[in-house]
């Protein structure tokens, strides 16, 4: 008997199989992962379906073996005109794909798990929960790793989550994406997707600084690729102008940001653009953690001895951004749950949730 967890994005559909006899105790050896890139406004609906089957072929999932706990963020593409529209349609391609199996429910912001019909009649607390799957990971471990007060932070390819933590308990303002996005509790802002000329208005040019294009001519991936942060091969996406991730394919397209090309700048004066650009999305994830500790501050709660967990792709920036707004204590989820779960770590969470309500009710 086996819990499938899915995190089904816009961009990436994540997946974890756990054992119903899982125990955290004997090592995440047990546990398989999936990860694809699956940009859905590119791709269709119907890829997800395929995704989804193609999870459940390689995971060898019986009929009447297993159980499902879904969350998601896809319904946010601009496939789907409403919310509404997105959570249901994710919702009857899940239920059709796993209709053998023994059980289904989806995360909801409450960190509850619900029913298809449920998950559709409350589709606002199912849209963009994938967050609520890592804070309910957050409470139920807390006391295993004996971290009671944190500042969760997740840099992935497209988004920055952060989720405050004061006594094991989950403490956010917000819980629908714009609301999160009022409170600091999501930045629009990850390693690989963005567009850079969403991060700047101007780079440093020959000693002066040059106003840059609105075009789609580079994205973050090739600033982190080009300063070392992370590998060709972490470069997962599309790049923007569909070529290669080279050192040199990357160069030549962060030159194009102020509308030059590499015969007029050349590699180190890209090298300055990258850093330029890497120092304002710094600041960017650090305006959002300032603004949770000036709240987490005008309630009383000292701050001393937090730490902060920092998970995802772009846990470097997570790390910097948070050592500049004075915490101290910088841990990697990595060395919490594994770095293979960590990968994955909503889509495990949600696998976690179930499996532990399998086991509360028998």
């Amino acid at each position: 008997m086996n819990v499938l967890g899915l995190d089904i994005g816009g961009a990436n559909v994540k997946a974890v199989k756990l054992p119903v006899d899982f125990s955290s105790h004997r090592g995440h050896h047990q546990i398989s992962v999936i990860r694809k890139y699956n940009p859905v406004w590119l791709t269709g609906v119907e890829s997800l379906r395929n995704i989804l089957l193609e999870i459940k072929h390689v995971f060898t999932l019986k009929p009447g073996d297993y159980y499902v706990a879904a969350t998601m963020t896809a319904e946010l593409s601009d496939i789907f005109r409403t919310k509404y529209e997105g959570v249901k349609t994710i919702i009857e391609i899940v239920e059709d794909v796993f209709s053998d199996a023994r059980g289904i429910r989806y995360v909801s912001t409450d960190m509850k798990l619900l029913s298809s019909n449920e998950a559709v009649r409350n589709h606002l607390k199912i849209a963009a929960a994938n967050w609520a799957a890592s804070a309910w990971l957050l409470q139920h471990e807390c006391l295993e790793w004996g971290i009671s007060n944190a500042l969760f932070v997740d840099i992935g390819s497209t988004t920055t989550t952060i989720i405050p933590m004061v006594n094991c308990n989950v403490k956010v303002r917000g819980y629908t994406d714009p609301e999160k996005l009022v409170f600091g509790e999501l930045v629009y802002t990850g390693v690989l997707r963005g567009n850079v000329a969403t991060l700047v208005d101007k780079v440093p040019y020959k000693g002066f600084y040059a106003r840059v294009s609105s075009e789609r001519f580079s994205l973050i991936g090739d600033v982190h690729l080009l300063l070392g942060h992370i590998s060709s091969e972490d470069y997962t996406t599309e790049t923007a102008d569909g070529r290669g991730k080279t050192v040199e394919e990357t160069m030549q397209r962060i030159t194009r940001v102020p509308c030059g090309d590499s015969g007029i700048i050349n590699y180190d004066e890209a090298l300055e653009i990258a850093r330029y650009i890497y120092e304002k999305q710094v600041f960017k994830v650090f305006e959002a953690i300032m603004q949770i500790r000036s709240w987490l501050a005008s309630q009383g709660i000292k701050l001393g001895d937090f730490t902060v967990i920092t998970a995802g792709l772009g846990e470097f920036l997570a790390a910097e951004a948070s050592r500049r707004a004075g915490f101290r204590r910088i841990i990697s989820v990595n060395e919490l749950v594994g770095e293979k779960v960590a990968s994955v770590l909503p889509s495990y969470a949600a696998a976690l949730m179930f499996l532990t309500e399998v086991k509360k009710h028998g």
